[in-house]
């Protein structure tokens, strides 16, 4: 097998194996799984039809992932994430071929690679990483379906616009903005008269339904969250600032996040011959809705409302950025073009690489290199020390450290976040208070907190964790633990 001719004959192939390899290899350098990826392990093995922060389609991915297919491995979680990736990208490629030529098309995913999402930050699995394989497929679906207005690519844009909201809510965004486009020309309007649209709504109800139900059975409390996370602490006496720095600093932290993808395409293009746009209306239109509009939706909603908008918020919005370059600002495709546009996204996928690599190497923190079977093992037998023999079905506190013990101690209790059983209402909060738990928090004050509000908790004990990064470096950190004896029971 002729290695070099493959390389040259299929760069796209290429490039997409060296990222999966790079992105999916690098991350076995921390010596913990982030939180966030065991968070979604616990809730697919643990939750039904919700969690207490998002859908559950995340969760669910992560568990079969990482229990059934990965057999507990570290490593399945790491490529699940870049599957993600490899997923947005295949249906990016299959969408921008439709507008631009093979090569461009080519060249329009490898732009991604100055993205910080697309790389630097999807090596924790979490919604939004998902979130960068379902945006594409939605597009791709939906852009056939006002093409050929054929009832299966309407099915098929249902599915995913379901599925898109089944993982993350403000994928919502997106769906405003499709029935922005629908509205939009006289030609998508006429689609409203076909049965096509209808369809698509039906197949997107079916699938989010099941957890609307649940949502409606548990008083919408997952809302809370997004309530908290959009918090306007510290404009109590000029409250109008929100309505301006937020959306600023929403706006300004996207930019920083896709300026690699700015410098690879406009520095390759430096000094070559511009091209006239040659998108008609349609096209345009299109890919303003699609590829720009979720993000000044964004933006919008932060302004009007005030909102705190978290800047991985936008993780999934720029997915067609580098189309959005070719067909907006074309450039003549020229040999020393292509070989700046590829020289460039391979330096700057080396450039993320290298930070991202001493990031892991350099940072002590437990988020990084707590040795987490050590540790829950640890706690399971300071349970066992403590519990009259009563066996360890239950761990509560933050949720670091309650999903590791959850994930990672011989006896997997179930995790009992902030011990809230308006935050954990698909336990038994009977069987909790009988069996009792294991509290953890590295917060005495939260800890103290929780111990009022359940009584027949001892005092905290103070123990010590002490985290190695790759490089020797030691740091120690207290977490405070005790025992809920349950019910019944004097402290």
């Amino acid at each position: 097998m002729n290695i070099k001719k493959t390389i040259k004959d299929h760069p796209l192939v290429t490039f997409c194996l060296i990222y999966f390899l790079v992105w999916s290899l690098l991350p076995l350098l921390r010596q913990a799984l982030p939180m966030d990826t065991i968070e979604a392990v616990g809730w697919g093995e643990n939750c039904t039809l919700g969690t207490n922060k998002h859908p559950p389609f995340s969760g669910w991915l992560a568990y079969f992932f990482y229990d059934i297919i990965g057999f507990q491995s570290s490593y399945s979680l790491y490529a699940l994430s870049q599957l993600c990736v490899m997923f947005g990208f295949f249906y990016i490629y299959r969408l921008a071929k439709e507008f631009v030529s093979k090569e461009k098309a080519m060249y329009s995913v490898m732009v991604l690679a100055g993205t910080i999402y697309y790389g630097f930050s999807a090596i924790e699995y979490n919604v939004n990483v998902v979130s960068l394989a379902l945006w594409p497929m939605t597009a791709f679906y939906f852009y056939h379906a006002l093409k050929t207005n054929r009832l299966s690519y309407w099915a098929l844009t249902g599915l995913c616009a379901g599925l898109n909201l089944f993982n993350k809510y403000t994928s919502g965004v997106l769906l405003f903005s499709m029935g922005v486009l629908m509205l939009l020309t006289a030609e998508n309007r006429s689609k409203l008269k076909t049965a096509g649209p209808y369809v698509c709504v039906l197949v997107c109800t079916l699938v989010i339904l099941p957890h609307l139900w649940w949502l409606k059975a548990h008083d919408f409390f997952t809302f809370s969250y997004f309530v908290g996370r959009g918090s306007s602490a510290g404009f109590e006496n000029w409250p109008f600032l929100k309505h301006i720095v937020y959306p600023i600093k929403f706006f300004a932290a996207q930019v920083l996040f896709v300026l690699g993808s700015v410098l690879i395409y406009f520095g390759a293009c430096y000094h070559e011959k511009k091209l006239s746009c040659r998108a008609d209306q349609a096209q345009k239109a299109f890919l303003f809705c699609m590829g720009i509009l979720p993000f000044l939706l964004m933006v919008t909603i932060s302004a009007v409302l005030g909102a705190k908008l978290k800047s991985m918020w936008g993780f999934p919005c720029f997915y067609l950025l580098g189309l959005l370059f070719f067909v907006l600002k074309p450039y003549k495709m020229t040999p020393a073009l292509r070989n700046k546009l590829k020289r460039g996204a391979y330096a700057v996928l080396a450039l993320l690489v290298f930070g991202q690599g001493l990031v892991i190497l350099l940072n002590k923190s437990d988020k990084f290199h707590l040795n987490q079977k050590e540790f829950a093992t640890q706690m399971e037998q300071l349970w066992h020390h403590n519990a009259k023999g009563k066996p360890f079905k239950y761990v509560a506190g933050d949720v670091w450290w309650a999903y590791n013990v959850s994930l990672f101690a011989p006896s997997t209790p179930k995790p009992m976040i902030w011990a809230d059983p308006q935050k954990n209402p698909w336990f038994d909060m009977m069987d909790f208070k009988k069996s009792g738990a294991l509290i953890l928090t590295s917060d005495k004050g939260e800890y103290q907190r929780i111990r009022d509000k359940l009584g027949f908790v001892n005092r905290p004990r103070e123990c010590e964790v002490v985290v190695q990064n790759r490089i020797g470096k030691i740091k120690k950190k207290i977490v405070y633990c005790g025992i809920y004896r349950g019910f019944g029971e004097e402290k």
